[in-house]
């Protein structure tokens, strides 16, 4: 006989749908997937943070792996967060988007910027992660010579149509008075750093700033004499800064319905201005750890497909995220179709007892599916796709269409893991270096799909001879698929 545990354990006095929730949250730079240092000290430094909710930048396709590292059980690949709390997609579960978005949303449809973090019963946060491109860039510019207008035309260029992609896409989440964190490498300074020397007044925080964001560093250490806040640079790894070296302060957890309590900076040993600090520091960053307070909002139905991406042979769970407490059906169907084409799941349960059900793929075909969530009455009131791959499936990647000098470069790809930033390059055939491609561009988180590389895109003009594209994973250098070309004079 199975033991019902009590209510009050199920759900905490500490966790009621009115009280206010306290949360901390770490953004992370870790350097090109944590290797360059010590894949074993990022995970140290989240571990020390002792963070709930955790914004990777530059994991490289390891987001699942430092959070199985670090002890936590929930993870988003396509936005590089883990949590100590379940994750929901806030869109439909894949990217549907076929335009390219900006590197800042990569991935991601515009209209689903955020997840949903299950932070308390039926009541949920919403969180963004996000990069920003990092060259040209603005303090070494400044550094170099060019004038504040240079350098603020060149912010113009670059990053602040990135944060403005983030912030129309994020707008809804906070007019409808939902608590969002964004965490992220900007990759540009604050205007709320200058010491009134008015050197440069840096838009993308302006921005952030007047769409209705708080800085929690800055709200939480309003004086930038006594804390800077400084995240660039720690020195690679040892406490040795390059000479003539910018130091900035260009890493955030922007906040809106929320307040922040405290914020610190996570870096090397020995240095004044580090609240948490690891010898070997093992990133290029520092890290912003932000204690944020807030009052959950009520959660909308959804559910969830878990791990992603899934194979053929694993198991994989199916988890409810319900406006309140009461019984839930969820049933695995061909992408598109109803719950009267239900192939596995499990039926009226209650929320209280199994929110989440572990399923097989034994009976499922590779192809796309969705997840339902059905109500007590049986109505669908949520849906989330998902793509079950071949056990041991390969990447392919194939030029479809002749390439001559100056015409674009077609592509088709299938069996791409559909992190966040997968991409392909084109390269000149054979070259051993995996940094001279000479064009690259994003698949835009899907699984398989065609992408055209314009010609005026390209570092240069394809003259005739050999070359082959590279599909590549997750914003890193490991080559999932060839496909050799040549191009012809017409």
């Amino acid at each position: 006989m199975r033991l019902l545990l009590p209510l009050l354990l199920l759900f905490p006095l500490s966790a009621t749908a009115q009280e206010e929730t306290r949360l901390k949250v770490l953004s992370f730079n870790i350097w090109y997937g944590g290797d360059q240092v010590s894949f074993a000290k990022v995970v140290e430094a989240i571990r020390l943070s002792d963070a709930d909710i955790v914004g990777l930048q530059e994991p490289d396709g390891r987001t699942a792996e430092i959070a199985a590292a670090a002890g936590y059980p929930y993870v988003d690949t396509r936005r590089h967060i883990i949590s100590r709390y379940p994750i929901f997609d806030s869109g439909a579960g894949e990217t549907t988007a076929t335009e390219a978005p900006p590197y800042s949303t990569a991935g991601l449809n515009p209209d689903a910027l955020h997840a949903l973090v299950q932070v308390a019963p039926h009541r949920v946060v919403a969180v963004a992660n996000t990069h920003l491109t990092s060259d040209p860039y603005g303090p070494e510019l400044l550094r170099d010579g060019a004038t504040p207008e240079e350098v603020l035309a060149n912010e113009a260029d670059t990053r602040l149509p990135e944060a403005e992609a983030l912030i129309v896409g994020l707008a809804p989440v906070i007019a409808a008075g939902i608590p969002l964190i964004v965490t992220g490498d900007f990759n540009s300074p604050s205007h709320l750093d200058e010491s009134g020397d008015g050197v440069i007044p840096w838009p993308v925080s302006k921005a952030m700033q007047a769409a209705g964001f708080t800085d929690a560093f800055r709200a939480a250490n309003p004086d930038p004499v006594a804390q800077p806040g400084l995240t660039w640079t720690p020195g690679r790894p040892y406490p040795s800064i390059p000479e003539n070296e910018t130091l900035d302060r260009i890493d955030f957890v922007w906040i809106a319905n929320a307040t922040a309590t405290a914020a610190l900076v996570m870096g090397e040993a020995g240095n004044p201005q580090n609240g948490l600090s690891l010898t070997p520091w093992p990133s290029d960053h520092r890290a912003v750890l932000a204690e944020l307070s807030l009052t959950p909002a009520p959660a909308p139905a959804r559910i969830a497909v878990e791990p992603r991406p899934l194979r053929m042979g694993d198991s994989f769970t199916l988890r409810a995220l319900l406006p309140e407490r009461g019984l839930w059906s969820g049933y695995v169907v061909p992408r598109g179709a109803g719950a009267d084409a239900a192939i596995i799941g499990i039926g009226d349960v209650d929320s209280a007892d199994r929110p989440t059900v572990r399923l097989s793929t034994l009976g499922l075909a590779p192809g796309d599916y969705d997840a339902l969530l059905l109500d007590a009455e049986g109505k669908e009131i949520a849906r989330t796709a998902f793509t079950l791959q071949p056990e041991g499936a390969t990447a392919t990647l194939e030029v479809t269409a002749p390439v001559t000098p100056g015409s674009d470069v077609a592509l088709r790809f299938t069996g791409a893991p559909g992190f966040k930033l997968d991409w392909v390059g084109i390269y000149r055939k054979g070259d051993p270096s995996v940094y001279n491609y000479l064009g690259f561009a994003y698949t835009g988180s899907r699984l398989s799909g065609d992408l055209t590389f314009p010609a005026e895109e390209l570092y240069e003009e394809l003259t005739p001879g050999d070359y082959e594209a590279r599909l590549m994973f997750d914003d890193h250098y490991r080559i999932m698929a060839i496909a050799p070309f040549t191009v012809t004079a017409p």
